[in-house]
C-alpha cells in the first residue's frame, strides 16, 4: 500500500498527554470561591479539566475547574448530568467577583 501522508506519524512515550479542545453549553447551578456546580446534558469524566467562562454579576469570568463528581438527573424527560468541579486556577479579580455576587 502506499504512503499518502504529507508528514511522518511519531510514536508518543507513555506518559505523555494529549487532548482535544471542545466547548459544551452548561447551565449554573451553584458558584462559590472553591467551586462551581453545573448541568449539562453531556456528561464528563471525574478528573477531567477544563475552562469556565461566563458572566458573573455582569463581570466577565473565567477560571480553569476540575470536574470532581457527576450524577444523573432526570428534568422533563430529558437526561441530563450535574457535575460539581473545584476551581484548579482562579485569578484573585476574578475570586473577587464571586465573592461580591454571592454577598449582595
Amino acid at each position: 500500500m502506499d504512503e499518502r501522508r504529507q508528514s511522518p506519524r511519531f510514536d508518543l512515550k507513555t506518559g505523555e498527554f494529549a487532548g482535544l479542545p471542545f466547548s459544551m453549553s452548561v447551565q449554573v447551578i451553584d458558584i462559590t470561591v472553591a467551586g462551581v456546580l453545573f448541568q449539562s446534558s453531556r456528561s464528563l469524566e471525574v478528573g477531567t479539566r477544563g475552562l469556565l467562562r461566563l458572566n458573573v454579576g455582569g463581570t466577565p469570568f473565567a477560571a480553569d475547574i476540575e470536574v470532581q463528581r457527576v450524577s444523573d438527573a432526570t428534568a422533563a424527560k430529558n437526561l441530563t448530568y450535574r457535575m460539581g468541579a473545584v476551581f484548579v486556577n482562579i485569578s484573585p479579580e476574578h475570586r473577587q467577583a464571586i465573592e461580591r455576587f454571592t454577598n449582595q
